[in-house]
């Protein structure tokens, strides 16, 4: 059986305060970790390096961690593309263009294996809604600051405003 992690928050473990607290840092320091830039791996030439700095650019939670799967995935649709490119100059009935197709069908499976694994991580998921209640608190804290700002109205002014109105 595969360990699943939760936050701590949604740990229903007992666990001492102080086991709790420490726990609670650690995620912390996960969750809130410094942002680093994923570096391609020394397999990658330069007319991949393109591809890599496409993917990087398409998801601003890539970390270095996450060099491997991006590393990988550029090979892939590297070779996709170039598969594609012999393909497309053979003629369909040509019996390696079917040995071809197989080829990039299984390059695209491995495309979609790759782009699979770099969904948006849990510990990323965790800083998002981090990042979600923080603005929320600011958008509530800014509402409060309006409305402590509008002058106060009051109903019997309002009303005898009306009536000279008329």
């Amino acid at each position: 059986m595969a360990n699943t992690y939760k936050s701590i928050v949604n740990n229903k473990q007992k666990m001492s305060k102080e086991e709790r607290k420490m726990r609670e840092k650690a995620e912390e320091m996960v969750v809130n970790q410094v942002k680093t830039e994923p570096k391609p791996l020394s397999f990658i030439k330069k007319a991949e390096e393109v591809i890599f700095n496409q993917i990087v650019k398409l998801n601003e939670n890539f970390t270095e961690s996450d060099s491997i799967s991006i590393s990988l995935l550029t090979k892939a649709i590297y070779r996709f593309g170039v598969l594609s490119d012999v393909l497309d100059d053979l003629d369909p009935l040509d019996d390696n263009s079917t040995q071809l197709e197989r080829r990039i069908q299984a390059y695209d499976k491995t495309i979609n294996q790759h782009m699979s694994s770099l969904c948006i991580p849990l510990n990323q998921r965790l800083r998002l809604a981090n990042e979600m209640a923080k603005l929320m608190l600011e958008e509530k804290k800014l509402a409060n600051m309006e409305a402590e700002n509008m002058p106060a109205v009051n109903p019997l002014l309002a009303l005898l405003e009306d009536d000279d109105d008329e």
